[in-house]
């Protein structure tokens, strides 16, 4: 991409990875139409494409922007500064809902790209998501007391769980059309306290 895209002003580059998110959200990568981002954003496709010199470095680029935004979202709840996992679940919700607020599409966005069929991106966001995936997992695991939770579970086993009960959430309510940050926050308040009951001593 061109680096003049950091030159433009903040609100500009903001304006054009929320359209991003938006439209990209809304269709599979083949049909989404990247003229809508550039009118969204106030500017010429050529313009656009000037920054970013075809449509698969810009949907690239907005994929690893997804998750730049996430990690400082992470890092601002100070997420790995505590022990207590199901606080550390806690934390992380406030910061995935404060991102929903400022990027309304970007969780929507992340899922589609997640489910992203199309040979000319799949790899690269595939290959993208398991190495956070894992990175993710060892970080949360060197910090967990694992102490306060029952002995006989596997914690490894718990984690996969609440991975895959989170993602069901979110493709249904993608499915459903909207992933609202303040139903997010209320339902997932009560999944923690659900699995803090059940795995916690």
């Amino acid at each position: 991409m061109n680096e003049g895209f950091f030159s433009l002003p903040v609100d500009k580059q903001q304006k054009i990875i929320n359209m991003g998110f938006q439209v990209f959200s809304q269709s599979t990568y083949k049909k989404a139409p990247v003229a809508e981002i550039a009118l969204g954003a106030g500017i010429s496709k050529a313009l656009l494409f000037y920054h970013f010199k075809n449509k698969k470095e810009l949907y690239l680029f907005l994929w690893k922007k997804s998750i730049e935004l996430t990690s400082i979202a992470m890092k601002e709840q100070d997420v790995l500064g505590t022990n207590n996992y199901f606080e550390m679940l806690r934390r992380s919700l406030i910061g995935k809902c404060n991102l929903l607020r400022e990027y309304p599409y970007i969780s929507e966005f992340s899922l589609r790209a997640y489910y992203e069929e199309n040979t000319e991106v799949k790899k690269e966001i595939q290959d993208s998501f398991q190495q956070i995936n894992l990175e993710s997992e060892k970080k949360a695991f060197e910090v967990i007391d694992t102490g306060r939770l029952r002995d006989d579970i596997d914690i490894h086993q718990m984690y996969q769980e609440m991975i895959w009960a989170s993602d069901g959430y979110l493709h249904t309510a993608f499915m459903q059309g909207e992933i609202n940050a303040d139903k997010l926050k209320s339902d997932f308040e009560k999944l923690i306290l659900m699995w803090e009951k059940v795995y916690q001593k």
